[in-house]
């Protein structure tokens, strides 16, 4: 099973190697610009180079108050990245469990903690501002996340992923269409992503909350990031297409989700903060809601 979990550890490295250069030719090409086409045929290891590069620059540890906080913060976080797996089907189950939607969401929940330990840890303003602004989005849409997930709770009963793709057969209709462009809207809110990139916005004026960051606390950083956008393109086709498998097929399927993810950060603009919290609170939770109640029958 270890070993198992080691595979799959070192498969997803190489899924973010693969999805950092797909983003960077398929932003080139909405820009009218060229992509990484330097280092290897077509620039096919440039993102290996780059990784390599990040990994190997110094890691500049900050002496103060929150040193553990700091340094723990990046590790805590690809460790929680990678953890969400376990109970995924892929194919094999790490570790099967009855209650798996509610340890991925309890994942997601504590996942908080490491953008606050980053950013009050770094023992900077800039740092604890953007730790700030990033946790109220993620605790935001972690709510509205959590009432979507309890519609599906009503609808498949069954508390684990693995029941989800065995019981949506029939789950093919109109709505569906609705509820997965709402899913669309909050997975790209959680992941922080375009046009709901508001951490990202931040480094374009000091940092965020990972301004202190660099080598390979940055890489950590980064790498739990894009490793969540694959974990959640999963959950994605477990919950609307009714595949578990994640053979070839799935694969494909994973990959068209996370491709429709980087041509929306090419296509639309992004949100300013306040319109952010203003469509979570206004507009997205009074229609999860309505959404639950109706799955519940009330």
């Amino acid at each position: 099973m270890f070993f198992f979990f080691l595979f799959l550890s070192l498969s997803l490295l190489l899924l973010v190697a693969f999805l950092v250069l797909m983003e960077r030719n398929i932003l080139g090409l909405l820009q009218i610009r060229k992509g990484p086409n330097i280092v290897g045929f077509f620039g096919i290891i440039q993102t290996v180079m780059d990784g390599i590069k990040l990994l190997l620059k110094q890691y500049i540890f900050k002496n103060t108050y929150g040193f553990f906080f700091f340094l723990f913060s990046p590790i805590l976080s690809l460790g929680l990245a990678l953890l969400n797996w376990v109970v995924l089907p892929v194919p094999n189950v790490v570790a099967s469990s009855n209650f798996s939607v509610l340890f991925t969401l309890f994942l997601s929940s504590v996942m908080v903690y490491t953008i606050v330990w980053a950013g009050w840890g770094s023992s900077s303003v800039y740092s604890l501002v953007g730790a700030i602004r990033a946790v109220a989005q993620m605790i935001s849409y972690e709510v509205v996340i959590g009432f979507f997930f309890l519609f599906f709770l009503f609808y498949f009963k069954t508390f684990s992923w693995e029941g989800f793709f065995n019981t949506n057969q029939s789950f093919y209709n109109g709505f569906m269409f609705v509820l997965f462009f709402l899913w669309m809207v909050i997975m790209l809110a959680e992941l922080n992503r375009t046009p709901f990139d508001l951490v990202e916005g931040e480094s374009e004026l000091v940092g965020g909350f990972n301004v202190e960051y660099s080598g390979c606390g940055f890489t950590f950083l980064f790498l739990s990031e894009y490793i969540n956008i694959w974990f959640m393109s999963s959950i994605t086709i477990i919950i609307f297409f009714g595949l578990g498998s994640l053979m070839l097929f799935d694969f494909f399927v994973i990959s068209m989700v996370v491709m429709l993810v980087v041509f929306i950060r090419g296509m639309l603009p992004r949100y300013k903060f306040t319109d952010l919290i203003f469509l979570t609170w206004t507009v997205l939770m009074p229609m999860v809601v309505f959404i639950v109640m109706y799955g519940s029958g009330v």
